[in-house]
């Protein structure tokens, strides 16, 4: 999630800035892979037990670079009429570290020849800041003690946990989908020390189209924006998928000169019906990259039989000759 800090100079001395997207921990350039990520209403949309791994790793040749890891499930629940869910997140940046644990659940309906779902989702985010690694020209670093000599930085671990909430809403249909959810509207405000921390509100939309052009070879134009009503960041995909089983194509992250930020270079091969990878490599665009070298996002996707509800009859259809 966006993070907002109320004391600026810690911030300085805590926080390695990074994009937008780096402060999600979201892995944008192969979301279409992962939506669950960012929509709890994508939950039970592959009709599976959907298991997910994933593995981002940012500006590789830095000391202190971002880099997030997700486990994420969730499958349908024909008897509740939706699906469940839930994933565990961890960020590091720096000596920030954040953990998330959530938990989702959707409502699923037919309408107008395809699906709506209305979903939600809670969860607990725990932070830590470590102290101990920031550097002060007048401190005093001996035998292992830390001394910042500074009225501000603290000399310790630090640690605050809070709330996370998300609504979002999904339609699909054979040929397109559409989805979107809003996070920490109302954020419920920690302390780390003598800083204060909240989620930033976050508003994520993403949509994407099947342009079938012949039974082995498929195109998947896709886009995603993503703002906390101050800063937008949009990611424009176009992906080939090719015998069903092979994937590629690429994604340009940013929408003018300013905002440009990277092009992704993605791959995906479903090894069976039960198991799929992807990867996609970002090769940055910005006046950044003179100082760091690309990104990494990697997936393994397990598709397995959903464990509850799978030979629940069909739901009855009263024939109206009959009434």
């Amino acid at each position: 999630m966006l993070v907002k800090y109320s004391n600026l100079l810690t911030v300085c001395f805590f926080l390695i800035w990074t994009p937008l997207s780096s402060q999600q921990g979201v892995p944008s350039s192969i979301i279409n892979f992962n939506p669950y990520f960012d929509h709890a209403a994508y939950g039970g949309m592959e009709r599976t037990l959907s298991l997910t791994f994933q593995s981002r790793a940012a500006w590789s040749t830095l000391e202190g670079r971002p880099s997030t890891q997700y486990i994420g499930v969730h499958m349908p629940v024909y008897a509740w009429k939706g699906s469940i869910g839930g994933d565990i997140l961890t960020q590091k940046e720096g000596n920030l570290r954040i953990n998330q644990l959530r938990t989702s659940y959707n409502y699923v309906m037919p309408y107008l020849g395809g699906l709506i779902s209305l979903g939600g989702r809670l969860g607990l985010s725990h932070i830590r800041l470590d102290g101990t690694q920031v550097r002060t020209p007048q401190g005093v670093y001996i035998d292992g003690t830390t001394n910042h000599r500074d009225q501000v930085l603290d000399n310790n671990l630090q640690n605050g946990i809070g709330g996370l909430w998300e609504i979002s809403a999904l339609y699909t249909n054979p040929s397109f989908q559409i989805m979107a959810s809003l996070s920490d509207l109302v954020s419920l405000g920690q302390s780390i020390g003598n800083a204060k921390y909240s989620q930033d509100k976050t508003l994520n939309v993403f949509g994407e189209y099947n342009y079938v052009i012949n039974p082995n070879l498929k195109l998947i134009p896709s886009m995603s924006l993503r703002t906390n009503f101050t800063v937008l960041q949009t990611e424009v995909r176009a992906l080939a998928n090719f015998n069903t089983k092979n994937y590629a194509g690429f994604s340009l992250r940013g929408y003018s000169s300013k905002t440009i930020d990277a092009l992704s270079i993605i791959a995906g091969h479903r090894v069976s019906p039960k198991f799929s990878l992807y990867y996609a490599y970002d090769i940055g665009l910005s006046g950044l990259r003179s100082v760091h070298d690309g990104t990494h996002d990697l997936i393994v996707r397990i598709n397995l039989d959903p464990i509850f509800g799978k030979n629940l009859p069909p739901r009855i259809i009263y024939n109206p000759r009959f009434l």
